[in-house]
């Protein structure tokens, strides 16, 4: 294996709690790294297809997907910077939509535009799992401000200096999630996670908001 081996905590959670291990279908994960996410539904026969713009990451997932060797369950892994949108590089429709902690590098405006556009590659009922930073991150403050709770930051021990990370409270991922994406209100649910990491030996606080729900159908 190449970089991470398990998938992130909520998003083994978020796949047993809706069933995923009791039916297949195509899943994309926008910003997916070595795809290590994407293995879980891989191993349950599901079609996966990843998007991220780290060409050392594509050539990992690549290799941790060959390594498997299952046969007749298709993956895809494509190298595309998600500030470009993705109609130049996705055809298909999906019945899962992940997008963990990569819309935080993008500026609001062009956040809103790509979950919009991935709502047009999502089929009638589908799930979607996002999860983004909010104002108690460590990271919150760290650089310089080119936005309202925007900040271009110098954070080196978690290699992201230089990189632009915009944090969000819940009314505004609500929102953004009501006007990008048909979402149905009833199945929507929330997680507050604050916890303690170890980056570079130095202990910092991360705190990240999960929603998780179904497309209306």
């Amino acid at each position: 294996m190449r970089g991470l081996r398990f998938p992130d905590v909520y998003v083994t959670r978020f796949f047993f709690k809706k069933g995923c291990d009791q039916r297949t279908g195509n899943v994309l994960e926008l910003g997916c790294g070595n795809g290590n996410n994407l293995m879980l539904f891989y191993h349950f026969g599901w079609n996966v297809v990843g998007v991220d713009r780290d060409p050392v990451a594509i050539q990992d997932a690549l290799h941790n997907f060959a390594a498997e060797q299952f046969t007749g369950v298709p993956y895809n892994f494509i190298l595309h910077d998600l500030s470009d949108g993705l109609s130049k590089v996705l055809k298909d429709h999906f019945d899962v939509l992940l997008i963990p902690n990569s819309l935080c590098y993008l500026e609001r405006d062009r956040a809103e535009s790509l979950l919009a556009e991935a709502s047009g590659f999502v089929r009638e009922g589908a799930y979607f799992f996002l999860s983004l930073r909010t104002l108690h991150d460590f990271r919150y403050g760290r650089g310089q401000q080119i936005d309202r709770n925007t900040f271009l930051l110098n954070t080196e021990e978690t290699g992201e200096k230089g990189l632009i990370n915009v944090f969000y409270s819940e009314y505004e991922l609500v929102d953004m999630l009501r006007r990008c994406i048909s979402i149905d209100a009833s199945t929507l649910q929330i997680f507050h996670l604050d916890f303690e990491n170890l980056q570079q030996g130095k202990i910092v606080s991360n705190s990240d908001i999960i929603m998780w729900g179904q497309v209306k159908g």
